[in-house]
């Protein structure tokens, strides 16, 4: 077995393996197939709904023969990138002991990225909208078809149908992360240990023990039924053993470790392949595994929370879930994705706020700031003491400014979110132009004063918000009820048609700030700053004992009526 601390030498998958799309994965085949020509052989297959070309590597001089596909489903990259690395190990490195044994004793043929139309856009299933891991018995999708004719052609001693699950899947009632499951698809309903279930049983039970030393949590059972319309289980029938990997996620937010840990167990599984190895495990090693539990690990949770959510409701004690976008999860893009008694579960990052109140973040209207004047540091300090998460600025209608606010699309480093307002004094078709280019950029709103009665109705028209700088919040000394400011915020957000922001409510970003309180909050507590605990913006921890701890979660903010 090839040791844990090697991986780094064979990696070649991109950091985020979300990123991976067919174009990549083309390169890479074609790459292998130009070095390394004695060893590999490369054959196209078939072309997605899309036209997009799916093609089979095979390497290896032995008598038992692999199948493995991958990303069948377009959002499940992890085995794609896997495989990458695992190729790269195979055909690198012909003196290491393992390397060498699976590629004299398999006949491997590795089909990566199933369903690239759904990889583009990042989607689970084809551009049918079909689940091609539900079309194995009418098989109306290309995809599906060349899988089924790669099966029949090749009849395959060993099948691997690779997967992700949810990333936020635990292991049993175990509140740990399931990073890695298996399943052994069942021929029928009664779950008959044919004589390939039994040989993928063991299969699975060497795989378990080896990974387990380096899964964060327990290696589970992924916890599923007959499903007949899926390939694993027509696969099985036949008469393949047919092993069903599924990827999901991590300890910590940043889940990179997860295409080490499957790339490991490919290795593992193809070993003991190659050797029989797996002939000496018992079936019952896999029976035993947990299955993967009912509740969600979430990224973040706030635990005990008395909430404030913005709407003008009575406080309210709950736990929140907080979840990062799945291809960005170390930046920002934090969402509420639950709120209540989540006792069941918890969170790779666990707040105990018990004695802490939740208020939205709140918003700060600072006319000095522009796409070229952003704050320094010690501003963004200042404004984060005040629990502001959200300032809003204004835009003059200018190639120069234009030209900034675009820049702060892709290179945006900020704890606080930045929202900009258009300026428009006159309605020249100049001016028209580039307003339109403002608003392309993600303006926010454009402000009512000086503005024309005719650009006014123009933008009546386009439903983009007008405000006037009197509407709108600034930081200052002026003592707030909490309801007060919860309700401002709310409000803010609303006429600026900012529909994720302001609140305390499910797929609201999370731009949150924690007071030190307790229970008797009524609408004429005070909002005491001397006691803020911390803030978040997008799901992290910016602001903390008065320390900026994090620079840059915040995102430029669009209107709502602007495409993202």
């Amino acid at each position: 077995m090839i040791a844990w601390d090697d991986y780094e030498k064979y990696k070649i998958s991109p950091t985020l393996h979300s990123d991976l799309r067919h174009a990549d994965v083309v390169g890479h085949l074609e790459s292998f197939a130009h070095k390394y020509p004695d060893a590999v052989r490369l054959k196209q297959l078939g072309t997605s709904v899309e036209g997009r070309s799916i093609a089979l590597l095979s390497l290896g001089a032995g008598t038992k023969r692999v199948f493995a596909w991958s990303q069948m489903h377009g959002n499940e990259p992890t085995h794609t990138a896997a495989l990458l690395d695992l190729i790269q190990f195979l055909l690198t490195s012909p003196e290491n002991p393992t390397a060498g044994t699976i590629l004299a004793g398999c006949d491997l043929h590795l089909l990566l990225m199933l369903n690239p139309d759904g990889a583009q856009r990042w989607t689970r299933r084809n551009a049918q909208d079909i689940d091609i891991n539900r079309d194995a018995l009418h098989v109306q999708s290309p995809e599906g078809r060349i899988l089924r004719d790669a099966v029949l052609q090749l009849q395959p001693d060993f099948a691997l149908n690779l997967h992700n699950h949810r990333p936020h899947t635990t292991v049993g009632t175990s509140q740990q992360p399931a990073s890695f499951s298996l399943l052994v698809p069942p021929v029928d309903a009664a779950e008959t240990d044919t004589k390939q279930v039994l040989v993928a049983k063991r299969l699975a039970g060497v795989i378990a023990e080896a990974i387990s030393a380096y899964s964060p949590g327990p290696v589970s059972r992924y916890n599923a039924d007959f499903m007949p319309r899926c390939f694993g289980e027509w696969v099985q029938q036949q008469g393949a053993a047919a092993l069903t990997i599924e990827a999901g996620g991590w300890s910590t937010i940043d889940a990179e470790p997860l295409v080490q840990l499957h790339c490991y167990g490919l290795v593992s599984c193809l070993e003991a392949i190659a050797t029989e190895g797996y002939g000496q495990t018992n079936p019952e090693v896999y029976e035993r595994l947990p299955r993967t539990g009912e509740h969600d690990l979430f990224d973040k949770l706030l635990r005990g929370v008395l909430v404030l959510n913005g709407a003008g409701q009575a406080p309210f004690r709950a736990d929140i879930g907080i979840n990062f976008h799945q291809t960005m999860p170390t930046t920002n893009g934090g969402r509420i994705v639950d709120l209540g008694d989540l006792h069941v579960t918890s969170g790779k990052r666990l707040i105990d706020a018990n004695e802490l109140v939740c208020l939205p973040g709140r918003f700060a209207w600072l006319p000095e700031l522009t796409p070229e004047s952003l704050p320094n540091d010690a501003a963004y300090k200042s404004l984060l003491a005040s629990g502001v998460t959200s300032v809003l600025g204004h835009c003059e209608l200018s190639t120069k400014q234009l030209r900034e606010l675009k820049s702060l699309q892709s290179d945006l480093e900020a704890p606080i979110n930045l929202g900009f307002l258009g300026n428009v004094t006159d309605s020249s078709p100049e001016s028209l132009s580039l307003l339109l280019e403002a608003i392309s950029l993600g303006l926010v709103g454009v402000l009512a004063e000086g503005l024309p009665a005719e650009v006014k109705l123009y933008l009546s028209l386009l439903n983009l918000p007008v405000v006037s700088e009197s509407s709108l919040p600034t930081v200052s000394d002026e003592e707030l009820s909490l309801a007060d400011c919860a309700s401002q915020a709310q409000h803010c957000a609303q006429i600026l048609s900012l529909k994720k922001h302001g609140a305390i409510r499910l797929g609201a970003a999370a731009d949150l700030m924690l007071l030190s309180s307790s229970d008797d909050i009524g609408n004429t507590t005070r909002l005491a700053l001397d006691d803020l605990h911390r803030v978040i913006v997008g799901g992290n921890v910016v602001f903390e004992a008065g320390t900026l701890t994090d620079s840059t979660p915040g995102v430029l903010l669009r209107s709502g009526v602007v495409p993202a």
